[in-house]
């Protein structure tokens, strides 16, 4: 199989051949999530918010307990459990690099699940100190809304990378082939996770035109909203193929990534 993998550029290069084509990628039966769960849920958020925007303002956006807001904690906080899981393979513990990324990405998700309910604040619902309070634009015991730099600029880094490393890359992979350095084919995203990036780069859109004032009609009460929980989405979709990839090089007894 290994020598395949270098006639056929879209087999992974070794040793990430032992994965299975199934586990490489999401497979056509299970389009449920991949596919339709992003798409039916943009529709079904664009019709509310049309259709009915006081039920959407009541029970879609509201702090702590909406639809959205609920799931800006449950998405992020899957995918840092997934994560945390995977550190504990070997073929992670004795692949340096590899273990750091993930590291750093279930800790990316565990700060992002903190500080989208205040560290808790939105499920006991205590009171934020008065010094706090002096600070952060909402009163609320986070980071996020006391600095651009806690909330703004991760956004940035997060939507470029998902710009690039989940549409662009995945689309050219799905051409020319996989990369032939193991790590980086390794972490490279499928190309059927373009699907959710590709819906978050369009509320992205919606949300710059209805900053802009080029629409005249709210598509999306607050998007921005919206456009987090597709990037959460991708986010745990993410972790998901990962931990799919990881766990049957685990059972192949691959020792190492190298990169």
């Amino acid at each position: 199989m290994a020598a395949l993998s270098t006639a056929n550029p879209h087999i992974p290069p070794p040793p990430l051949d032992v994965i299975p084509a199934a586990l490489w990628a999401p497979r056509r039966s299970e389009a449920w999530w991949w596919l339709y769960l992003p798409l039916v849920l943009f529709a079904g958020l664009l019709a509310i918010s049309l259709g009915w925007p006081n039920f959407y303002r009541a029970y879609i956006l509201p702090e702590g307990y909406g639809f959205l807001e609920l799931g800006h904690f449950l998405i992020p906080f899957a995918a840092f459990v997934l994560a945390l899981r995977l550190l504990l393979f070997r073929v992670v513990r004795e692949s340096w690099l590899l273990w750091l990324v993930i590291l750093v990405f279930g800790l990316g998700n565990f700060y992002i699940a903190g500080e989208e309910h205040s560290w808790g604040q939105h499920f006991f619902n205590w009171n934020t100190p008065a010094y706090w309070s002096d600070i952060n634009r909402q009163a609320e015991t986070n980071l996020h809304n006391v600095s651009h730099w806690f909330n703004h600029r991760p956004r940035l880094v997060l939507e470029i990378g998902i710009a690039i490393g989940g549409i662009l890359i995945p689309l050219i992979q799905s051409r020319v082939g996989l990369f032939r350095q193991p790590l980086l084919a390794l972490l490279t995203p499928p190309v059927q996770l373009t699907v959710v990036a590709v819906v978050a780069l369009v509320v992205k859109v919606i949300n710059h035109l209805w900053k802009g004032d080029v629409v005249g009609t709210e598509l999306l009460i607050r998007p921005s909203e919206a456009l987090e929980t597709f990037i959460y989405l991708f986010l745990l979709y993410y972790a998901i193929v990962l931990g799919r990839r990881v766990r049957a090089l685990e059972a192949a007894g691959v020792r190492q990534v190298p990169l």
